[in-house]
C-alpha cells in the first residue's frame, strides 16, 4: 500500500520518482493499460523499497492476479483483499527482493489448490510485483549518454475479473537524472520532556526515529488515524499495532508477509517490536513525490518546496505532529552541498544539538536505507520471481 500514484488508470502515465533513477541508471515501470477497463478499479504503480503495485478495487467483481505459473496468488474485491497461502508468488509479493524459500504448502502451478486469508478487509493492497523489475542491472552507456527518454522493454501481469481474463500492461523507460528529493523537519526534536524525535532524509522514503523517556506513551497514528505504534514510557517497551495498514506497509519493505488482517477500524492489537522505548521505522507518508516536478521547476534549476507533510502521534491525551517538507534539489545543487559539505536535508527547526543520539539514528537510517538499494539491486540484477 505504499505511496501515492505514478500513473492512475485513465490518467496515462507520468514519470518515476527522481530519485529512485537519480544517478542508478536503472529502468522504470510505466502503467499504461488494463483489460478489460472497469470503472471503480484503479492501478498504480509507486516506488517504496522497490517499484510495486497499489490497486484498489470498489467495483462489484473481485478482481485476481494470477502467477506466471498460472495459479492465483491475490484477489481485490468488494470484500477485501485475499491472499492465496499456496502460491510461491504471494509469498515474493511480500518482499521487495523476492525470496529463494517458502513454506511446504506453497507450491506453483494452477492445479494447486489454493490456500486464501484475509489480509485486509479494505478492498486496496500494495504488493512487490517482481514483473516490474527488469533483470538487466543497468541501461546501456549510449542510452543513458543521449539523455533522452528511452523505452527499454515491455511488461505484463495476467488477471482474471470476475470470469473475464484480461492483463495489465506497460513499458520500462529510462528517463535521464535531473535532480534529488530532500526531506526536511520543521516541527520540534523535542515536543516534550523526555520525548525525542528525529526524520532522516533520503531521497525516496526518510527514516523516523522516536525515543521516549518520558512518564507517558507516545502513540504514532497511522494513516487511517488508527493507532500504529505506541513507544514508551520510559522503562517500557515498543509495541505495534499489527491491525494496522500502515504497518503492513512497513512489513512489506521489510520483505514479511501479513500478520494479521489489516482493518484500520478494528481495536488496536499490540505486538512488541522493541525491548526499549525507542524505535526507527520507514515512513512513506513523508515519501518522496513519485514523480518528477513540473518542466519548468526543472528548467529553473532552484531548490523548491514540492511537498508538505504531517504526521499525528499522541503523548498521553496531548495531539502534536511531526511536520515536515519535502524539496526538488537539481544535481548542480546536490553537487555543491556535496563539495561543502551543506545539509542534504533532514534538518530540523526545533532546535537542540543531538550528536551522539542522532549519531546511531544515522546508522540506523543508512542500514535501512543501504537494505532497500542492495534489495533493489539484487532484484534487478537477475533474479526473478516466479
Amino acid at each position: 500500500m505504499a505511496g501515492a500514484a505514478l500513473a492512475g488508470l485513465g490518467l496515462g502515465p507520468a514519470a518515476a520518482p527522481a530519485g529512485a533513477h537519480a544517478g542508478d541508471g536503472l529502468s522504470q515501470p510505466i502503467f499504461e493499460t488494463m483489460s478489460p477497463a472497469v470503472a471503480g478499479v484503479t492501478i498504480q504503480i509507486a516506488y517504496s523499497a522497490n517499484y510495486q503495485f497499489v490497486v484498489s478495487n470498489t467495483s462489484p467483481q473481485p478482481l485476481t492476479f494470477l502467477a506466471d505459473s498460472g495459479e492465483p496468488f491475490l484477489e481485490i474485491g468488494p470484500e477485501g483483499v485475499r491472499g492465496n497461502f499456496a502460491s510461491p508468488t504471494f509469498y515474493n509479493s511480500n518482499d521487495p527482493g523476492g525470496r529463494d524459500t517458502f513454506p511446504p504448502q506453497a507450491k506453483p502451478g494452477a492445479d494447486v489448490t489454493p490456500i486464501w486469508r484475509k489480509v485486509s478487509r479494505q478492498p486496496s493492497w500494495g504488493w512487490y510485483d517482481h514483473r516490474l523489475h527488469p533483470a538487466e542491472s543497468y541501461v546501456a552507456a549510449e542510452i543513458i549518454k543521449a539523455r533522452k527518454v528511452a523505452v527499454l522493454g515491455r511488461w505484463q501481469v495476467p488477471l482474471r475479473y470476475g470470469d473475464q481474463p484480461g492483463a495489465l500492461q506497460g513499458r520500462f523507460e529510462y528517463r535521464p537524472p535531473f535532480g534529488s528529493y530532500s526531506m526536511v523537519q520543521k516541527s520540534s526534536q523535542e515536543p516534550a520532556p523526555g520525548v525525542t524525535i528525529q526524520v532522516v532524509s533520503a531521497s525516496i522514503v526518510p527514516a523516523f526515529f522516536v525515543k521516549n523517556e518520558s512518564p507517558t506513551p507516545v502513540v504514532v497514528l497511522g494513516g487511517q488515524g488508527e493507532p500504529f505504534a505506541r513507544i514508551g514510557p520510559k522503562g517500557g517497551v515498543t509495541e505495534v499495532n499489527v491491525k494496522s495498514p500502515t504497518w503492513v506497509e512497513v512489513q512489506q519493505a521489510l520483505g514479511k508477509d501479513p500478520s494479521d488482517e489489516a482493518d484500520a477500524g478494528a481495536e488496536p492489537k499490540w505486538q512488541q517490536v522493541a525491548s526499549t522505548p525507542a524505535w526507527n521505522w520507514l515512513e512513506f507518508r513523508a515519501a518522496a513525490p513519485k514523480n518528477d516536478p513540473p518542466q519548468p521547476v526543472i528548467d529553473a534549476g532552484k531548490t523548491v518546496t514540492v511537498k508538505t507533510w504531517s504526521i499525528p502521534y499522541l503523548i498521553g491525551e496531548k495531539r502534536g505532529s511531526i511536520d515536515g517538507i519535502t524539496e526538488w534539489v537539481p544535481i548542480a545543487e546536490l553537487q555543491k552541498r556535496l563539495a561543502g559539505g551543506g545539509s542534504l536535508g533532514g534538518g530540523s527547526k526545533g532546535g537542540g544539538s543531538h550528536t551522539g543520539v542522532y549519531a546511531g539514528v544515522g546508522l540506523a537510517a543508512a542500514v535501512l536505507a543501504a537494505g532497500i538499494w542492495l534489495v533493489s539491486s539484487r532484484v534487478r540484477g537477475g533474479r526473478r520471481a516466479a
